[in-house]
């Protein structure tokens, strides 16, 4: 009773308020019509024959299932689903060799900030990626069941969302037959440039009822619920569960675990984006709101694809492209088996009404007797086993299907003997699959799972509240605990660029390696052994990216230092050379060397010391006797001048200390006189007579 008067006063308010109801529903309704009319025509086949490939079973149609074929050998050999699980090994050890699944960095690498915010987001989305449930993410089982997704049938999308009962984010892979848009839309990116999406979501009556008693969604009557569900079955649902069986067909029952159908359909109008819950096509279930109400990050749908193929929404697939081989393939092993077996196992011709064991001969017993009246009654049919050429042509169908799906197996070995002779040529033949193994993952990695995480990224800014994870990633970014809850409100809210780690090159560990080392090694080459400690100059880091590109590798920022806000990288560079000069001196001279050094300079230094006033003695007693000189024969000094100037001695001092020694009148009692020897008496200062005359005078 409660029920019905819910739904009653849910039917008259509706009736009062809902006046756009109808506009809505016949959006609804249309977008899906014309969509699955679409699909159904230009697509569902197709996609039936890519998953009945996949799962190694013949085509529906094929002749295998004519009463012609009833007995013979109708054998699949799945080489389809051998290369796309090689595929997947490929994608694993290209996308979970280490365990780092993303690389973030911030938009300006010299803001403090975002450099913190570029290793906070780093750290939470590793989290959620790597945690186990209930609060992480399977990305594991996710990532690469997308990746076989595209390989399968050609296109994988995805449904990211925030379970809020859960305080956790969810990617949810979406089957082709459930969603749907305009096959109009531009090629590159089918979900935004569509003006609609349909998904159309399985869920229990009883999980519809609960919503509504929540008040998410409009009150019906269970009866009402029941008409959304599908009484027919989806032909890819039963190709993908090959059991003839529907497991999302509504059962009879019509009880609260009947499957019903409801669509969230994404419409825009005018320009803005609306999202809207309908109960199958038959009645709302909730009013239209923008898309950013609902979901911060626009609309929560990405679709990938692993081959590129202009022009076409829905892409091939790897299935698609190596069909025809496959079913050659298939034609040839059957005929091969069916002559092998008619080689071993004779054919007989038995006369008509005559009495032959018939069991003993189909039996075909080892050492058994076959009862006959006459032995002429039966022939023989001898049929001449395979040919060589029947294994040749299976080798180059082998061939050629590797080719198409870029592939490299044992089958290309055994066929290329002489290239199987030298490890140069096995090289050849993986280096040329791998070529388009990592073309397909760098597709997958640009058209998917990095648009898949930068979904996360924005919901994880709009709805994480999870203080252990986001203290843990405020502690990683390097944020003083004292302003904890303000950092991280500031930290959450920076633009970050996020790329993942996987590029050319990386679908052989072995091979990923060596490009590293080289690129390391030419690094080191070129910028020195330090390169790795220090900041790079602007033109060390172009450098840097160009040696990193080459080797397959997206960015290589990631291995390098950043420079601190106001650092020279080149004054850095110069520093750090010093340092490492002292170092190097340290590590050459141990201490007491360096201590009986420092007494050997002390010594000299006392030494060449003591010399100098040696010198300084000397050289001011050769002074003194030079005065001593000049004093008393006056004469030498304007030769001895000339003399050392002629030497090219300059005097440095101010007046000659006699300057006017030979203008100076000198007493007699200081004259020297020519002639000292006692053997001859100085000369007479007068004339010869002047003794007599001074006598005379006297």
């Amino acid at each position: 009773m409660r029920e019905q008067a819910a739904v009653k006063e849910t039917e008259a308010s509706q009736g009062a308020t809902g006046n756009h109801d109808p506009f809505w529903l016949r959006l609804a309704s249309d977008a899906y019509t014309s969509s699955s009319t679409y699909f159904d025509t230009a697509v569902r086949i197709r996609i039936i024959q890519d998953i009945r490939q996949f799962q190694s079973e013949h085509p529906e149609g094929s002749k295998y299932f004519t009463d012609a074929y009833r007995l013979r050998s109708k054998l699949f050999r799945p080489k389809t689903r051998a290369t796309i699980r090689k595929n997947e090994a490929t994608a694993a050890a290209a996308f979970f060799s280490t365990e780092d699944v993303v690389a973030i960095r911030p938009e300006d690498d010299d803001d403090p900030l975002q450099q913190a915010a570029a290793v906070f987001h780093k750290t939470l989305l590793q989290r959620r990626l790597t945690m186990p449930k209930p609060h992480g993410i399977p990305w594991f089982i996710t990532c690469i069941g997308a990746y076989q997704e595209c390989d399968a049938i050609g296109v994988v999308a995805s449904h990211q969302d925030w379970l809020t009962d859960k305080d956790r984010p969810e990617i949810r892979l979406l089957p082709i037959e459930n969603y749907r848009f305009d096959p109009a839309a531009d090629w590159r990116d089918p979900v935004d440039s569509s003006p609609y999406f349909i998904i159309q979501w399985p869920m229990y009556v009883k999980d519809v009822q609960a919503r509504m008693a929540d008040g998410k969604w409009r009150v019906y009557a269970k009866s009402k619920i029941l008409s959304a569900a599908k009484n027919s079955s989806d032909t890819i649902r039963l190709a993908r569960e090959a059991k003839g069986v529907d497991s999302k067909q509504a059962n009879t029952a019509d009880s609260d675990y009947t499957i019903v159908w409801v669509h969230e359909n994404f419409v825009r109008i005018d320009g803005i984006d609306v999202v809207y819950f309908t109960l199958g096509t038959e009645a709302m279930l909730s009013d239209p709101v923008e898309v950013t109400e609902r979901y911060p990050q626009g609309r929560p749908v990405v679709v990938g694809f692993t081959i590129l193929e202009a022009h076409k929404a829905y892409k091939s697939s790897v299935a698609s492209l190596t069909r025809e081989v496959q079913a050659e393939i298939n034609d040839v092993a059957n005929e091969r088996r069916q002559a092998v077996r008619l080689a071993n196992e004779k054919r007989y011709i038995v006369a008509r009404g005559k009495n032959v064991d018939l069991r003993s001969l189909t039996r075909n017993i080892p050492a058994s007797v076959t009862l006959a009246d006459d032995v002429n009654d039966v022939r023989v049919v001898t049929t001449d086993d395979a040919t060589a050429s029947s294994y040749q042509e299976q080798d180059r169908l082998n061939l050629d299907f590797d080719d198409l799906a870029g592939a490299f197996s044992g089958s290309s070995v055994a066929t290329n003997r002489r290239l199987n002779e030298t490890v140069g040529g096995m090289q050849l033949l993986d280096s040329n699959a791998s070529r388009v193994s990592e073309y397909q993952l760098r597709t997958f990695s640009e058209t998917w799972v990095e648009p898949v995480l930068r979904q996360l990224i924005v919901l994880e800014q709009a709805c994480e509240t999870n203080d252990k994870l986001l203290n843990l990633a405020a502690k990683k970014a390097g944020v003083d605990l004292a302003q904890l809850r303000e950092a991280i409100e500031a930290l959450i809210m920076q633009d970050v660029i996020l790329t993942v780690n996987v590029g050319v090159g990386a679908v052989n560990p072995q091979t990923q390696l060596e490009r590293f080392i080289f690129a390391m090694k030419a690094l080191t080459a070129i910028l020195g052994t330090d390169f790795l400690k220090r900041p790079l100059a602007p033109e060390e880091q172009e450098i840097a990216k160009e040696i990193f590109g080459k080797c397959g590798y997206k960015d290589g920022a990631r291995f390098l230092v950043k420079a601190k806000d106001g650092e020279d990288p080149r004054l850095m560079k110069l520093m750090q050379q010093i340092q490492q000069l002292e170092e190097a001196l340290k590590a050459k001279n141990p201490p007491e060397v360096v201590a009986a050094q420092v007494k050997k300079l002390d010594s000299e230094t006392i030494l060449n010391e003591v010399k100098a006033m040696q010198g300084r003695v000397a050289a001011l007693y050769a002074a003194i006797e030079t005065g001593q000189v000049g004093v008393t024969v006056p004469g030498v000094m304007p030769v001895a001048d000339a003399i050392a100037g002629s030497a090219g001695f300059v005097d440095q001092d101010a007046p000659p200390i006699f300057p006017d020694v030979g203008k100076q009148a000198i007493p007699a009692a200081a004259m020297i006189p020519q002639n000292t020897s006692p053997m001859f008496p100085a000369r007479p200062t007068r004339g010869m007579m002047s003794g007599f005359e001074s006598q005379a005078v006297a």
